[in-house]
């Protein structure tokens, strides 16, 4: 499961925001899909969302001239020229432009077609270079959109995955949640049909038993780490059929489940289970100008540890957010902090960490004309 702190945004798309939960600052989110409508209007809504809050706008074009890409964008986008001969079409001329003038906090960047640039640059070199750009804009707050299709290859989208925050893949108008960090983990691999109607307009309806038959399956080959040959052998039906059932394209029959199910030791609802926990909870701190005094990052007290970030302005002092009785640990992320534990006092720099047993943390102090950064653990 995840837990997400910070500001979300609309993506300019109502469906992608009921799906998502908004956006987040930092998400780069993948669309692996061939579907030119389905993108151009996914990115449309967003930048034009952007152009609406005041934030800067950016877009990638990798092989449309520029003023064509510019007819279809919002007003106020800036087209970037990744073409061959144009301004951008080096990587480290556009990585540079990408992190150094558009990725700004809130900033909202498209990118018109990884695989334009792996075929020019070669896949290894523009992996090389998602996997650069892709986390500094996730460090410094902005949100982008990058188009993937399929063709890169599953290894080259298996790379991709692990770097990115969101990839959602769209098949023969369906959507599928591939990776979705800081939303609830029952969301990724669900599948979604796709209506696009008239204007542009996207909605979204559930595939509710070949979504959950998909994932899933999915699921289960992992866990016992097997191919989908493996599974199509087990089952007595073809790989096609085992990856069309992954895909969500088709189902399989209750005889093909039983004999799954039988052969795996494992019951039907296990294989259709789709409300896993991912065993880990994901925080993010705020990371807007004007962050909060207090910030629960991991708040629920079934899970033993609780933690809030602590901001405190230039020689501010401040109390626990909550009342707490138990073992509690403060760590100096930033500053330099006098922790008031009653009779003692004492100073911590950044990197320094304190544990307080049978004392009770009071309160803090920064005693400098800088901003400090601490983080409060208790253990209930």
């Amino acid at each position: 499961m995840d837990a997400v702190n910070g500001n979300r945004v609309s993506s300019g798309v109502a469906a992608i925001d009921d799906l998502l939960g908004g956006l987040i600052p930092g998400d780069n989110i993948v669309w692996v899909s061939t579907d030119a409508q389905l993108l151009t209007s996914l990115e449309a809504g967003f930048l034009r969302e952007g152009c609406r809050l005041g934030v800067g706008c950016w877009y990638v074009t990798v092989d449309a001239p520029p003023e064509e890409v510019a007819a279809r964008l919002p007003a106020g986008v800036v087209v970037l020229d990744a073409r061959p001969d144009g301004e951008h079409e080096d990587p480290v001329v556009l990585e540079q432009t990408l992190v150094g003038g558009a990725g700004r906090y809130g900033a909202r960047i498209g990118i018109g077609g990884i695989d334009a640039l792996a075929r020019r640059w070669g896949k290894r070199r523009s992996l090389d270079f998602f996997s650069h750009v892709c986390p500094r804009l996730f460090d410094l707050g902005a949100i982008a959109y990058w188009r993937m299709p399929r063709t890169l290859g599953t290894s080259y989208i298996a790379e991709v995955r692990g770097v990115t925050q969101c990839v959602i893949e769209e098949r023969r108008s369906q959507l599928r949640v591939v990776k979705a960090e800081g939303r609830p983990s029952q969301l990724q691999g669900r599948l979604f049909r796709v209506d696009l109607g008239t204007g542009g307009g996207i909605q979204l309806r559930a595939e509710v038993a070949l979504g959950r038959l998909g994932y899933g399956l999915t699921r289960l080959r992992q866990e016992r780490h097997m191919s989908q040959a493996d599974l199509a052998r087990l089952a007595g039906v073809s790989p096609s059929a085992i990856s069309q059932a992954e895909a969500g394209v088709r189902g399989l029959s209750v005889d093909t489940l039983l004999v799954i199910s039988g052969q795996l030791n494992v019951g039907i609802d296990h294989i259709l289970e789709n409300d896993t926990d991912a065993g880990y909870v994901l925080a993010r701190r705020d990371r807007t100008d004007h962050p909060a005094p207090h910030l629960p990052l991991l708040g629920d007290p079934n899970a033993g540890l609780r933690a809030f970030l602590i901001n405190l302005g230039p020689s501010e002092k401040a109390e626990p957010p909550t009342p707490h009785k138990g073992v509690e640990a403060v760590l100096v992320a930033a500053g330099l902090v006098q922790v008031n534990l009653g009779i003692e006092t004492p100073v911590m720099r950044s990197g320094d960490a304190l544990l307080a047993t049978t004392a009770a943390v009071i309160g803090w102090r920064n005693l400098l004309r800088d901003p400090a950064r601490l983080f409060w653990i208790i253990r209930d």
